[in-house]
């Protein structure tokens, strides 16, 4: 028996002097085997903090890039229809039609993303290269879609793609009764309108037309707007004055025959494209029964310039105002049928 306690005391010595060093204190040890234990998680949790930064600001990156494309693509309608408008104005300008308005547009669209692809880089270090690609006209006559190829890289990300945009002509002014009428005497303007003076009587007059006279000092829009006024038949309501309004502030209407807006920037009246059309208002006359060139732009500023006959839709003071219409054919689409 007491062999064994011997043996037992030997084992517990043992045991202790394990943990012991050299002067007997074992605590050290221990506070190393923590230290190390410590340092360990600490580096795990440093790592893991780490790779979720990193992850975290790569997203970051990624929404980042996203928006300012985002953003470039929101001002891609802004840009190219103010293209649009500078090309109008200087046609007017310069009172000379522009040979191929597309062409033309392209390269004025082609230029601000130029300038609008280097102020990206300069401000986000956004590499962008991008063009104009198509113009094309649309079942809406008032508006077109352009479509640009945009590829850009900043790093890791990178875009590349076709976006498209609707860019319409709405309140631009309209260049046709300028260049069909800048060679004969009288043609000016104001900020809504042209009064024709003695042009457009020598124009018909030079193209044949019966009492051409009854369009001195006539008048028509400047500026494009599209009539609200849909169904056009409706024009007819309320005894004229539905059209009054309509002439009064110098409406647009859709018309398969009339020129689209880019067309009308190469100086035609009509074409091929799906356009619009507005009406020549002859001034105020206290005359009645009277027969002329019908009163459509289309109509006047074309190769077949076609009669109508005098329609009445308001009297004031002894003047009626008047358009010349063709009896079946826009006497009807406009619901003038009665007058």
């Amino acid at each position: 028996m007491k062999i064994k306690r011997k043996i037992k005391k030997n084992n517990e010595k043992n045991s202790i002097n394990f943990l012991r060093d050299e002067d007997g204190n074992f605590s050290i040890m221990i506070s190393a085997l923590l230290l190390i234990g410590f340092l360990m998680l600490s580096i795990i949790v440093l790592n893991t903090a780490i790779e979720n930064g990193n992850e975290e600001n790569e997203i970051i990156s990624s929404n980042s890039f996203q928006y300012i494309m985002n953003d470039y693509i929101r001002n891609l309608p802004l840009l190219e229809r103010e293209a649009l408008e500078e090309l109008s104005e200087d046609v007017i300008k310069n009172e000379r039609p522009s040979l191929d308005s597309k062409s033309d547009l392209k390269d004025r669209i082609d230029e601000k993303l130029i300038e609008k692809n280097q102020e990206y880089y300069d401000n986000y270090n956004i590499l962008i290269n991008s063009s104009l690609i198509s113009i094309e006209n649309t079942t809406n006559p008032f508006s077109y879609k352009f479509k640009a190829h945009i590829a850009s890289v900043k790093g890791d990300y990178s875009f590349d793609n076709i976006v498209s945009s609707d860019v319409d002509c709405i309140n631009l002014r309209d260049p046709v009764p300028l260049l069909f009428c800048k060679g004969y005497h009288g043609l000016s303007w104001n900020d809504t309108s042209y009064n024709y003076g003695n042009s457009l009587s020598e124009f018909l007059k030079s193209n044949g037309v019966e009492n051409y006279s009854f369009y001195e000092n006539a008048s028509s829009p400047l500026i494009v707007r599209k009539c609200p006024y849909d169904p056009y038949v409706h024009h007819g309501d309320d005894d004229g004055k539905i059209m009054k309004n309509c002439r009064d502030n110098g409406y647009y209407h859709e018309s398969r025959d009339g020129a689209c807006y880019l067309c009308r920037l190469e100086g035609k009246g009509g074409c091929e494209h799906y356009g619009f059309e507005t009406f020549i208002n002859p001034k105020r006359t206290n005359e009645t029964g009277r027969v002329s060139a019908c009163g459509s732009d289309h109509v006047i500023f074309s190769d077949d310039i076609y009669p109508g006959v005098e329609v009445i839709y308001n009297s004031e003071d002894g003047l009626n105002e008047i358009l010349y219409l063709d009896p079946h054919g826009h006497k009807v689409k406009y619901g003038m049928s009665d007058f």
